[in-house]
């Protein structure tokens, strides 16, 4: 009896294995001695992430375990290069920049590596983006980044985009609406203070950055979040409200008796109260008058 059979993807969603070969998949020890003429010791010091990588964090931890266990047990699976055209004898990385940087916190000066120079830059940059995309390695606003450039440099639509990550339109559109947050939202969502659904809320709030830090402490649910912004904005608006209509109301109250007032007026409720501010007793009781006369 059959099971697991490989799922067929459509588009690019076969990412960087289709287009390096079988021999991206190949699993092996590597050492000096064993190295077929397949792959190369090259030094890790030649080496360089590619300009169209779209992860830019590592997380230290796994970067650590990573580590030990090259040390222990070598390099499982070599890395892709690709010769650099500016700069004779030094690569750019295709894949395996967890290794790559791994090996420098272990220590190990060369890396077993796969030259492929017949591969055409634009296609490594499309496809590379769509692997990391679907290990999901990336962090959301990365990802969002990713998208956004497969848009504009390669003319993807949302469409075409949902197809080749097996994400649906929706998701699409969310995660790219994220690049309208803050700089400070941002750096919440990368140093995962907070969530996608607790952060999506505040997507188009004005002065959001001063919710995060309560949004975190209490841990609020993406429901508790959207209340919070609902409750900011009745805020403002009814302030928005006051400063057109209601401010000049309480001059003219000012000039007639002398009196400073507030007037608070709840638009939504349709309820609201005047206070005057009285100093003594006697600006109390001209009130009084007037409300009498």
């Amino acid at each position: 009896m059959k099971k697991n059979k490989a799922i067929k993807n459509s588009g690019l969603g076969s990412g960087l294995s289709s287009l390096l070969g079988s021999e991206f998949e190949k699993k092996s020890i590597f050492s000096k001695e064993n190295l077929t003429e397949k792959y190369k010791m090259i030094p890790i010091e030649f080496i360089e992430p590619g300009p169209w990588q779209p992860r830019k964090s590592f997380d230290k931890n796994e970067l650590e375990s990573l580590s030990k266990s090259i040390t222990n047990q070598g390099i499982i699976q070599p890395i892709i290069l690709k010769t650099r055209d500016d700069k004779k004898n030094h690569y750019y990385l295709i894949a395996g920049e967890r290794r790559w940087r791994a090996c420098q916190i272990a220590k190990i000066h060369e890396i077993p590596s796969i030259i492929k120079d017949d591969i055409d830059n634009s296609k490594i940059a499309e496809l590379s983006l769509v692997e990391n995309i679907q290990r999901s390695e990336l962090n959301p606003i990365e990802e969002a980044e990713g998208y956004q450039s497969l848009i504009e440099k390669y003319n993807y639509t949302q469409d075409q985009i949902s197809k080749s990550v097996g994400k649906s339109r929706s998701y699409i559109a969310n995660i790219l609406r994220l690049q309208s947050l803050s700089n400070l939202a941002k750096q919440f969502l990368v140093q995962e203070k907070l969530t996608v659904g607790q952060i999506r809320p505040l997507i188009g709030c004005k002065d959001s950055d001063n919710l995060l830090d309560l949004i975190s402490k209490n841990n609020l649910s993406s429901r508790q979040v959207e209340n919070l912004v609902k409750q900011k904005n009745k805020k403002a608006s009814s302030s928005k409200s006051k400063d057109l209509d209601i401010l000049e109301l309480e001059k003219d109250i000012l000039e007639i008796t002398g009196i400073k007032v507030n007037i608070n007026f709840n638009t939504i409720k349709e309820t609201g109260n005047i206070k005057f501010e009285c100093n003594n007793l006697s600006e109390f009781n001209y009130i009084l008058k007037k409300i009498r006369s």
